[in-house]
């Protein structure tokens, strides 16, 4: 499985996104139920601590 056969999806309550498989089969409950596609989560970026 290849990074565009996954997207990024958001729960309803605000929880963490989730790499989810790519198949409307999966993708079409999710949404019915609220989840919705979004950005993949960017890391904590942390200031050099030696500056």
């Amino acid at each position: 499985m290849t990074e565009t056969d996954r997207v990024w999806m958001a729960p309803p309550d605000g929880g963490e996104p989730q790499q989810i498989e790519a198949k409307p089969e999966i993708l079409v409950p999710l949404m019915i139920t609220g989840w919705a596609q979004c950005a993949p989560p960017q890391p904590e970026v942390k200031p050099d601590v030696d500056e």
